[in-house]
């Protein structure tokens, strides 16, 4: 994990749906997505998530997994410590 990120349980996105226009009359459809024990960071207009993987196998060395979310997509995010 990104050593600077703060660590959490669980991590809750609520992202807009692409296509949804501001200014239309209907709600926006969102997408529901939990990442779990894992970092966050919020840096310029991207939202930063990284996951350890660690294998099952004795010589292979765990790695780091991240995803990339931009901000102007995010409807919301909840946060979940120890």
């Amino acid at each position: 994990m990104t050593h600077t990120a703060p660590k959490f349980k669980k991590i809750v996105l609520i992202l807009k749906e692409e296509g949804w226009e501001k200014n239309s009359s209907t709600f926006p459809s969102t997408i529901r997505i939990e990442h779990e024990d894992c970092g966050m960071m919020i840096t310029g207009n991207y939202v930063v998530i990284t996951e350890d993987h660690r294998s099952n196998i004795i010589d292979q060395p765990p790695s780091v997994m991240g995803k990339v979310y931009q901000l102007n997509n995010v409807d919301s995010y909840k946060l979940f410590n120890d």
